[in-house]
């Protein structure tokens, strides 16, 4: 019987977290399943929840801002997803070979190289040329073709 009626209390009563909150609540991109790093976010892979903190700065609030990401690190299920722990899918892998591209103007001149850091499009990442065993950066603007320079 004492058991019932502690249970019947529990159940009427608001958990102390949302007590804590002061009423406030923000809606956060959570993934519904553990997904692994590396994994590239598919729309039955992250739902839409309310969560009872306020969010965080960087805490994912549309759908559309996750999907097609790759997951950076893993992520737990119903725990709000961060912008940096997703970003764009990896089309150079570090150590790669790529290719190095240098312009300036009519000038155009290519080299091989090779990551220092995986990324992709459009991230600027280290690599090293092969031919000076110098390190620069430069942006990714295809799956192995790096932009150097100007």
């Amino acid at each position: 019987m004492r058991m019932l009626l502690l249970l019947a209390a529990l159940a009427a009563s608001p958990p102390a977290w949302a007590a804590d909150a002061g009423g406030k609540s923000s809606i956060a991109v959570v993934p519904v399943r553990t997904i692994p790093v590396g994994a590239i976010l598919r729309p039955d892979d992250v739902a839409l929840r309310t969560m009872p903190d306020p969010p965080a700065a960087d805490m994912l609030q549309t759908v559309t801002a996750a999907i097609g990401q790759q997951a950076q690190r893993s992520l737990y299920a119903n725990r709000p997803i961060r912008a940096s722990e997703v970003g764009p899918v990896t089309v150079v892998e570090r150590n790669s070979r790529v290719t190095l591209r240098f312009r300036l103007g009519h000038l155009k001149l290519t080299t091989v190289g090779r990551a220092m850091e995986a990324g992709g499009l459009g991230q600027t990442i280290r690599v090293m040329n092969l031919d000076s065993r110098r390190a620069v950066f430069g942006r990714i603007t295809m799956p192995g073709v790096i932009d150097v320079g100007s």
